[in-house]
């Protein structure tokens, strides 16, 4: 595709004149926005620069960032195109972020869900087979925040992604619990959807409980199976609050 025939980016704003990360933001969100689609070219440096109101040392300090972060790629005479999805680095924080704002929240919320069904499960069965008392404490003072917040979502959904990190972290794993800082963006956004359901917290906090239960119990089968449970209902929240956030005004 030529450059004329690239989707033309809209005229400079406040905040793509303020620097190359604001740059590197209006950039990305054209491309998770779908308007730059795997594969097209886009401007020049010279041409995103005159676009967007910047210098050309923004734009392209801007392009290095996306580049880095596996979205775009640069070769010789045939200019930066983006890449293809599969090959982003969607454990990047400003990666998951954008991906979250983009076109595609129903896949990225379905591909979060089936890693977490792989991983959650398992750290449950290590966190009932391993963990020290003190790291199970740590899960309880999570659960106990979350039954403290009742019936609001909004301070429901804090608590509740403790809880999570806080089995992440029992299971003694390093990379589990890096895993688990990594994508707290995409996690915390999952949250405040599967939240927001009317009676979410009611429904999923015995749930939450059972897993707590399990973990205590010290019987890693049963406290992968409460994880499995719980995970379904997260799920079908989740679902259910992409598809409203979609058919939002703000949406």
């Amino acid at each position: 595709m030529s450059d004329q025939n690239i989707p033309s980016v809209t005229s400079a704003s406040p905040a793509a004149r303020r620097g190359p990360l604001a740059v590197t933001e209006a950039l990305a969100r054209r491309v998770m926005g779908g308007e730059w689609g795997d594969g097209t070219s886009l401007p020049t440096e010279v041409e995103l620069a005159e676009q967007l109101g910047v210098a050309r040392t923004s734009v392209r300090e801007a392009l290095s960032r996306l580049k880095a972060k596996g979205l775009l790629v640069s070769r010789q005479k045939a200019g930066t195109r983006v890449l293809p999805r599969m090959q982003w680095n969607m454990l990047d924080e400003d990666v998951l972020r954008w991906a979250w704002s983009g076109n595609d929240r129903v896949q990225m919320a379905q591909h979060l869900m089936q890693l977490r069904r792989i991983v959650e499960p398992a750290a449950c069965e290590l966190a009932a087979a391993s963990a020290p008392d003190a790291a199970i404490a740590a899960i309880e003072r999570a659960y106990r925040a979350m039954d403290a917040a009742g019936m609001d979502p909004v301070a429901y959904a804090g608590p509740d992604l403790e809880f999570h990190h806080a089995i992440l972290s029992a299971t003694g794993n390093p990379f589990l619990v890096a895993f688990g800082a990594t994508i707290e963006a995409a996690l915390r956004t999952s949250f405040e959807l599967s939240t927001r359901q009317p009676g979410a917290p009611r429904k999923s906090l015995p749930l939450h409980r059972a897993v707590l239960d399990q973990i205590w119990a010290r019987k890693p089968a049963e406290a992968r199976k409460a994880m499995e449970e719980l995970l379904g209902l997260t799920e079908s929240n989740i679902q259910r609050g992409v598809a409203q956030a979609a058919n939002s005004p703000t949406g």
